[in-house]
């Protein structure tokens, strides 16, 4: 292995997969602004963006179907299939101006691209790295997410002011050539769990499969219940965080811009910092006191009295987000067999988009805008209850056995496989977190 430690300058392939990523996201994030503001100067603007978002998240709930598709076919050529699918997409909105059925049905299919590339995804880092470099290589993917999310929006803003809504799309479309260009430079990957079974039968045959072995794989089903019930909990703070800044602190809209920049502040820099300080360190420990330090942020920031105790509240929180979100991936790349990684991957993030669904629509039953500390008391309680009940599902992971997928190949020539060999899962998998899960609901 090289003596260089920063995985990005070392790995041409990996770098090459990264920027893909980070490229698309950011594009992503522009896009969602600028949907919303071009339904809202439209007639029935309310419903148009409810249907927008609604068509936004729907696909979600279907990852493992996307996932029994990553396990079944070449996922490089998926992956830049579903960016140039999603670069089509943007584009005809750009050139059509479709009214709001048609623009709905493209969001959908766009939306639905996006969760086959996050399946697909997920079986990308540990068959391109070693597995020493797989929880920094999580790292560095977590800080693409977390870029999406502190940049995208600020990007999609000033593009639609600037120049229009539209201007804000066709820069979308162009991050996905971008990306599908960057894809077409990484090894191929063929797929690895197809079980020789053809059709939608097959297909549907491979996702129960999937889900079959979450429910038999104890720590696998340990982080769908954690990922289910935490993201539940954690989504309250999003509900009642414009309530306690504006109510409880009386800070107004600006108290509620540094609390909710604060949090994704604390994403970034936990990610930045993994990227250095993971190589050596337990993703079961990472996993588990990311969450651990989530819900302590959570819950204290129920009793904080003034807006620069809660800041620093929602940073500690954030910073446990960020550092959960990249354990969990490397421990599901080391717990789950590389051939069903793309299914049981798809159900972990649908499990966690669910758990966020479910938060919004039972968190008004704890009145958020007239009771907002008690939502923060319930999303830490739940959280530390939530961690009691899985923690010890996700600590057999200390003591299984690696995944019969074989050795760790010969040091390589920088792509995670021998010189001149077809690429070979180093490890089980894990890759990129799914655009709209690993914060505990979109901000």
């Amino acid at each position: 292995m090289s003596t260089e430690r920063n995985l990005i300058r070392r790995h041409t392939a990996f770098r090459r997969f990264w920027l893909a990523r980070a490229v698309s996201l950011v594009g992503d994030g522009a896009a969602m602004i600028a949907l919303v503001l071009l339904v809202s100067r439209e007639d029935n603007a309310g419903t148009g963006v409810s249907l927008i978002l609604l068509a936004e998240s729907v696909p979600r709930f279907f990852g493992p179907l996307a996932g029994a598709l990553a396990d079944r076919v070449n996922v490089r050529r998926l992956l830049i299939v579903a960016e140039l699918v999603q670069a089509a997409v943007f584009a005809a909105i750009i050139l059509t101006r479709p009214g709001l059925v048609a623009l709905v049905a493209l969001v959908l299919v766009a939306a639905s691209a996006s969760t086959v590339f996050s399946a697909a995804g997920r079986t990308v880092a540990p068959r391109l790295v070693d597995e020493a470099d797989l929880m920094p290589a999580n790292a560095w993917l977590g800080t693409a997410f977390n870029l999406q999310a502190a940049l995208g929006p600020v990007l999609g803003g000033l593009l639609s002011a600037w120049v229009g809504p539209r201007g804000a799309l066709l820069l979308n479309a162009a991050t996905f050539l971008v990306s599908a260009a960057l894809l077409t430079r990484i090894p191929p990957l063929p797929g690895l769990g197809a079980g020789g079974r053809g059709g939608m039968k097959g297909l549907f045959s491979d996702t129960a499969e999937g889900l079959r072995h979450v429910r038999g794989n104890r720590v696998a089903r340990a982080i769908v219940m954690l990922l289910l019930l935490g993201v539940f909990f954690g989504s309250l703070d999003n509900l009642a965080l414009v309530f306690l800044a504006e109510h409880s602190l009386g800070t107004g809209e600006f108290g509620f811009g540094v609390l909710s920049a604060s949090f994704g502040v604390a994403m970034v820099a936990s990610s930045l910092w993994l990227v250095r300080a993971a190589e050596h360190r337990s993703p079961v420990w990472v996993f588990l006191f990311g969450w651990f330090f989530t819900g302590l942020g959570l819950l204290l920031t129920a009793a904080a009295p003034v807006l620069y105790v809660a800041v620093a509240m929602q940073v500690i929180a954030g910073l446990g987000n960020g550092i959960a979100n990249v354990g969990e991936e490397t421990l599901l790349q080391r717990a789950v067999p590389v051939e069903v990684l793309g299914r049981v991957g798809g159900t972990v993030s649908s499990a966690a988009f669910l758990g966020s669904t479910l938060g919004y629509l039972g968190g008004g039953f704890l009145s958020p805008d007239t009771h907002p500390r008690l939502a923060f008391v319930v999303a830490g309680a739940g959280i530390f209850l939530t961690l009691a009940l899985c923690a010890p599902g996700v600590l057999a992971a200390r003591n299984a056995a690696a995944p019969a997928d074989g050795p760790s190949p010969e040091p390589s020539d920088g792509v995670g496989v021998p010189s001149g060999a077809e690429p070979a899962p180093v490890g089980p998998a894990a890759a990129v977190p799914s655009e709209d899960e690993k914060k505990l609901g979109a901000r």
